[in-house]
């Protein structure tokens, strides 16, 4: 699931800043993913996404 919700970014010129919480729980729940442990692990896979993003560019 957090694969597919790398995908689901905030970003400005500067590059991405953030993911978009709204839309990978959306994701999440459409998936059948939608679960406390998830809502929990968010907050602390989001620096790592924004790493790989940087870390791309």
């Amino acid at each position: 699931m957090l694969k597919r919700a790398a995908g689901q970014v905030r970003a400005v010129m500067g590059g991405v800043y953030a993911l978009d919480f709204g839309a990978v729980l959306l994701l999440a729940d459409t998936m059948g993913a939608l679960n406390t442990l998830l809502v929990e692990l968010l907050p602390e896979v989001e620096p790592i996404i924004v790493r790989a993003y940087a870390r791309d560019s």
